[in-house]
């Protein structure tokens, strides 16, 4: 589920060597990059499951591995998939991919329907609400390709359509939308660094007065203002990690329940 801080971890490239197999290899990865950036994770993991197999020893293609199965919601063959790589010795700057991503997974492999808890600079602060004169918690979701999308009302503004990202630490307003909410962050603004399939980038942190799904809202939301891609922003964990979060995916409902 894509861009947002230290979720959507890069698929790197795969050096090619003077050898024909590592070669076919090679292709195997950037045909498994191709899958993984139009959202067919199915594909990318059989792709990467074969490089595998020709080449078990680079860490690269099992972190590769380990991020798809992220995706597919396969905790524990992600985090096994996430030590392998750590286990082969891979460079620095992988290696530090490979913790984050095993960060994120480890707690749900303990608990399949509750999101992992996400930094809060101010747990003084938080707040989810259920509105208990609410006819239900339960809310549409919209599938695209393996992602799923629901309709989020930022501030009381207008109705904006995010991607829900159980991998992601933060939540993510899109520029165009921060900049129709008149969300401007402050001159102090943190910046944070975030990871996606293109690189490195990074974006101000900005808290949102309220973040309402369906008939649940949360108040002082954590987020980062930067280009969201598809749709409107990202819905992390600074909002899901306040709730039991269930997904029914042949009916597409999301059911939300404060903690």
């Amino acid at each position: 589920m894509k861009l947002c801080a230290f979720v959507a971890l890069p698929l790197v490239a795969l050096a090619v060597l003077a050898v024909p197999a590592l070669a076919d290899v090679s292709k195997l990865n950037e045909a498994g990059k191709a899958a993984y950036e139009r959202g067919d994770f199915a594909t990318a993991e059989r792709l990467f499951r074969e490089a595998i197999r020709a080449t078990p020893e680079e860490p690269l293609l099992h972190y590769h591995l380990a991020v798809v199965l992220t995706r597919l919601g396969q905790w524990k063959e992600a985090k096994e998939a996430y030590e392998r790589t750590l286990a082969l010795g891979p460079p620095s700057s992988l290696a530090a991919a490979a913790r984050e991503g095993l960060r994120t997974v480890t707690p749900l492999t303990r608990s399949r329907s509750v999101a992992p808890a996400a930094p809060d600079p101010d747990p003084g602060s938080r707040r989810a609400v259920w509105r208990r004169d609410a006819p239900s918690d339960t809310i549409r979701a919209t599938r695209i390709g393996n992602n799923w999308y629901v309709d989020v009302v930022v501030n009381d503004g207008r109705p904006a359509r995010f991607l829900v990202d159980t991998g992601a630490s933060a939540c993510l307003v899109s520029l165009r939308l921060a900049e129709a909410l008149g969300i401007t962050p402050g001159p102090g603004a943190r910046v944070v660094t975030m990871i996606g399939i293109g690189g490195r980038t990074s974006g101000p942190l900005v808290t949102l007065q309220s973040v309402r799904v369906g008939d649940v809202e949360a108040t002082n939301v954590v987020a980062v203002v930067h280009d969201a891609g598809a749709g409107d922003g990202i819905l992390g964990n600074t909002f899901l990690s306040r709730f039991t979060m269930t997904l029914d995916p042949e009916r597409g409902l999301l059911t939300l329940q404060p903690k």
